[in-house]
């Protein structure tokens, strides 16, 4: 805070009288990112309402990872803070994301009458909410970050699709399995002690 004090040549006490905390600073660094996400993805490339998620999160995930050493430190952070005011926001934003991509699946009435249109843009957040988190920790790598995410959502998607689109998702699947990561290991890596020193 006092290095983005001096940066802006502002007293030490101006940012946290603009934004609060530091948390809310960061907030807003992440919320002006998704201002980028939310206008690439919003005309999409085919009118294919099933694409149309595939290629949400195909955004969302290629952001991130396009600058990874922004992301993640900024994400290692906000992911350990408590905060009742910025981080319900940036959840509603990445809410209606999802339901943006969603939005053309369900006017061609592709939604049984079992699935909830905002129930399925809920799943499809925890599912890149998740799968974001490995990611942050580096046991995903930018390229299995987005196979992750496609793989999920094609899982996901296979429950509203018709026969015809339930037949090209299984084919997407197989493609996207032979780009999945090895199995991550969520094994805690301890140091090995070296001689003689404390076990």
């Amino acid at each position: 805070m006092v290095a983005l004090a001096e940066a802006a040549e502002v007293s030490p006490a101006t940012p946290y009288n603009l934004f609060g905390s530091k948390a809310s600073v960061l907030y807003a660094l992440l919320n002006r990112s998704l201002d980028e996400l939310t206008s690439e993805v919003l005309t999409f490339s085919t009118e294919d309402p099933i694409e149309h998620v595939l290629e949400a999160g195909a955004v969302a995930a290629d952001l991130f990872a396009r600058d990874a050493g922004f992301f993640r430190p900024l994400f290692q952070f906000l992911l350990g803070v408590r905060d009742e005011i910025d981080r319900p926001r940036f959840m509603d934003r990445s809410l209606e994301y999802w339901r943006h991509a969603l939005r053309a699946a369900d006017e061609r009435g592709l939604f049984p009458e079992e699935i909830d249109r905002e129930e399925f843009a809920r799943q499809l957040l925890v599912h890149f909410a998740g799968v974001l988190e490995l990611w942050v920790h580096e046991e995903l790598d930018g390229p299995g970050f987005r196979a992750q995410i496609a793989y999920g959502a094609a899982l996901l998607l296979a429950n509203i699709a018709d026969r015809s689109s339930r037949a090209r998702l299984r084919e997407i699947l197989r493609t996207l399995k032979r780009e999945l990561p090895r199995p991550v290991s969520f094994a805690v890596k301890r140091a090995v002690p070296t001689k003689g020193s404390a076990a």
